[in-house]
């Protein structure tokens, strides 16, 4: 087929989007003498790569005819779907080496030849590590091993022995290696270099100060290298004696090379053994001997940062003297990544610090809120005296060395008056001074004045837009056009709402008082689930079934039963529910003022209920920025500040549903209820702005509501539209929506739809 033919071909496949003609020549020229039965199987997998990424599906045109030598026709479409998974996790680049370099592990793995890959083994070692830990270390696919002191990164798979006993030996000993990196203190900060510079590591600015920071940073690590693997002799002493027979046969850039490399040589004395002889230079003899006192060094990272700034003044400049590949368990360092997750870290223990403080303030000394100019005066002064008297418990100057620390505090001096501090506030003060040097005197003032303001819990202290950001979560999307997740795809906010003052909420009420009366008085009868149990030994009446029956057997000659009466019983509900509000642009105007009528009525009406419920409005503008707005929470109660938050809904992005119900089920997984309820209120389809639309959409959304179902959540959909679409049955299924064409209907039929869903 000529190239002509293969571009019209692929521009019908991609068609409405145009890509540069250029680009898609050089795409198919490897293509233009494949035969016509190759070339349809390679072109049915365009429809899946093209939507995710044009370059990629460019790299795959070139790269797919060799790649069928090693497949049958039908195992394509697994290796597509691999490929997918791998540039979602490794990117263009991760996805490119997979088509060249790990196409034979692929062709193995599919022979049953292969080495051992991560997804089967992470089940075995993501416990392992937690233990080691104490707490949560999610393990996640990479290229290499490394980690930003939260996360463990691994590669994909390890190929490396022919028994996959011993691959698995490997990983196990990356793991304990990242982990023991972090506990041996390899990412810590000494005191003299302490920065307050955010965007970088201060051990980055250290090997800036060298004239090749890259070197001076792959000496660091060697030196560590060698004093975490004492570390973990000292530590896992049972795993280092597994690891002697596999550490030997690691694979090295010197094998079988006389390198003049430093890190070369010092890696072979490292894993292997090999010292120097009496023929090394003064140089090299004077880097074994600082390896060998690091190795001996088990108090911190201190003697490798001197290690360094004593040898790299001897090297040259060449900089080829320390260019080696790290060890394979040794991985490499990401101090720009650590840098980030320890002022994550230093954020969150500030939040919950003032958080608990703050409420313990409250607790131990309520004080009224003043309105008189007077009264308020005394409050400053008051709070002035008690930030005084609070410098007299905080450290200050200079964070002394961890060692120097003082005992725990379990008591502050707040206005002269000592204050025992509970378990949590001792836990969290010693984590920060451990990771500041000291307890900030700020912090403590900020709790004490937010104890006399009230506290607002917005977490952390980021502002974006006016509005308290959460932290975000990500989830996984489903694509059916290749019948797999696309892994990590969407990230989800939460956003707190403003709160504002209008009159929506009253003339609500106002005009909606009779029926609100009424569907008070319809709600409480729901309170309680009655029905009556035949067949009882005592009840409240006479079961005249079961009578009959006895006077026929003893009429018969048989033993008549005494189960005769019948008894009222009374079932409480347990019963969870959210709503999920669509806020997305298209409720402009009447549309989304008749939500907002609906949430209220609601509202008013489950007060009399037992019912735990929560309101949630969901928008998004692409997959990674989708937002949640907490109108209401499952616990919290329904007061006027909820009631601002509903006069505050209104239209923002647009409508990329799955991702927030996603969100949802994960919150329904802490509640415990017999009934979990999830009722959608939107307007439309779901779309969005990066080309999330139409079957894919759909699709996605459809899979989210089942995966919800699968976790014993019952979802509901309210859709309100002009005329119903053939979509919406195949989306939510035939009983598990309703339609709604008059909008002006929705705050009437609403606490009907929910009193029928409950019953």
């Amino acid at each position: 087929m000529d190239i002509e033919a293969l571009k019209t071909r692929f521009y019908e496949l991609v068609a409405p989007s145009l890509p540069n003609e250029w680009d898609v020549e050089d795409a198919l020229f490897a293509l233009a003498n494949g035969n016509s039965v190759r070339l349809d199987d390679i072109f049915s997998q365009v429809p899946a790569i093209w939507p995710v990424s044009h370059s990629l599906c460019f790299a795959y045109l070139s790269a797919a005819d060799p790649v069928l030598h090693g497949l049958a026709p039908e195992e394509l479409s697994l290796w597509v779907h691999t490929l997918l998974d791998r540039y979602e996790t490794a990117g263009l680049h991760g996805a490119q080496l997979f088509m060249t370099e790990g196409q034979q592990h692929f062709v193995r793995h599919l022979r049953g030849q292969g080495g051992l890959r991560l997804t089967e083994i992470r089940p075995r070692l993501q416990p392992y590590v937690n233990g080691l830990a104490g707490t949560e270390m999610p393990l996640i696919a990479s290229d290499e091993a490394s980690t930003d002191t939260e996360c463990i990164f691994l590669p994909h798979e390890i190929g490396l022995f022919a028994d996959n006993t011993e691959n698995f030996l490997l990983y196990k000993l990356m793991v304990s290696f990242q982990w023991a990196s972090v506990q041996a203190g390899t990412f810590a900060v000494p005191p003299s270099l302490a920065s307050s510079n955010a965007s970088s590591h201060p051990l980055e600015e250290l090997f800036a100060d060298f004239p090749i920071p890259a070197s001076a940073q792959s000496l660091y690590h060697l030196f560590e290298t060698g004093r975490v693997l004492r570390f973990l002799q000292d530590e896992l002493p049972g795993l280092m004696r597994q690891a002697l027979a596999i550490l030997p046969r690691l694979p090295l850039s010197a094998d079988g090379v006389a390198s003049r490399n430093l890190l070369d040589r010092l890696q072979l004395g490292l894993l292997r053994g090999q010292w120097p002889s009496g023929e090394a230079s003064a140089t090299e003899a004077h880097a074994w001997r600082l390896l060998q006192q690091c190795r001996e060094y088990q108090v911190d990272n201190q003697g490798s940062i001197e290690a360094v700034r004593e040898l790299m003044p001897l090297l040259s400049g060449d900089p080829d003297w320390l260019a080696t590949d790290p060890l394979i368990f040794q991985g490499s360092l990401r101090l720009r990544e650590v840098r980030n997750a320890q002022l994550k870290r230093r954020r969150e223990r500030e939040w919950r610090f003032i958080k608990a403080l703050t409420l313990h303030l409250q607790q131990a000394s309520p004080q009224k809120k003043h309105g008189a100019a007077e009264d308020r005066n005394e409050q400053q002064s008051a709070q002035s005296s008690q930030e005084a008297d609070l410098a007299m418990v905080v450290e200050s100057g200079n964070p002394p060395q961890p060692k120097s620390l003082p005992p725990p505090l379990t008591s502050l001096r707040i206005d002269n008056q000592e204050m025992a501090l509970s378990e949590e506030l001792t836990e969290l003060a010693e984590q920060i001074r451990q990771d500041l040097g000291v307890l900030p005197e700020e912090y403590i003032s900020s709790a004490v004045g937010k104890a006399g303001q009230g506290f607002s819990a917005v977490h952390p202290a980021n502002q974006a837009d006016g509005l308290g950001v959460f932290a975000p979560v990500v989830y996984d999307e489903w694509d059916y056009r290749r019948k797999g997740f696309r892994k990590n795809w969407c990230v989800v906010t939460e956003r707190e709402m403003p709160l504002v003052q209008t009159s929506f909420i009253e003339q609500t009420l106002q005009r909606y008082k009779g029926q609100i009366r009424r569907l008070r008085h319809q709600f409480e009868l729901l309170q309680t689930n009655e029905h009556f149990i035949r067949r009882q030994r005592d009840g409240n009446d006479i079961d005249l079934d079961a009578l009959v029956e006895s006077l026929a057997d003893i009429h018969a000659g048989r033993p008549p039963s005494d189960r005769l009466f019948i008894r009222l019983a009374r079932e409480q509900r347990d019963i969870a529910v959210y709503f999920l509000v669509d806020m997305s642009n298209s409720t402009a105007g009447w549309v989304g003022q008749s939500i907002k009528e609906a949430l209220v009525l609601i509202c008013e009406a489950m007060e009399v209920l037992n019912d735990r419920y929560g309101i949630y409005g969901f928008s998004g503008m692409r997959r990674l920025r989708c937002e949640l707005f907490p109108v209401k929470r499952l616990d919290e109660r329904y007061s006027q500040v909820v009631r601002q938050r509903i006069a505050a809904i209104g239209p923002k992005d647009y409508t990329r549903m799955a991702p927030a119900i996603r969100h949802m089920t994960s919150l329904f997984a802490q509640v415990e209820a017999k009934v979990r309820l999830l009722i959608i209120l939107s307007d439309g389809k779901p779309e969005d702005y990066d080309d999330y639309k139409g079957e894919y959409a759909i699709e996605d959304t459809r899979h989210a509501l089942l995966e919800a179902k699968a976790k014993g959540v019952h979802p509901f959909c309210i859709t309100i539209d002009r005329q119903a679409h053939e979509y919406m049955a195949h989306m939510y299924g035939e009983v598990n929506s309703i339609f709604i064409d008059e909008v002006g209907r929705l705050p009437a039929r609403m606490p009907e739809i929910y009193r029928t869903l409950t019953t």
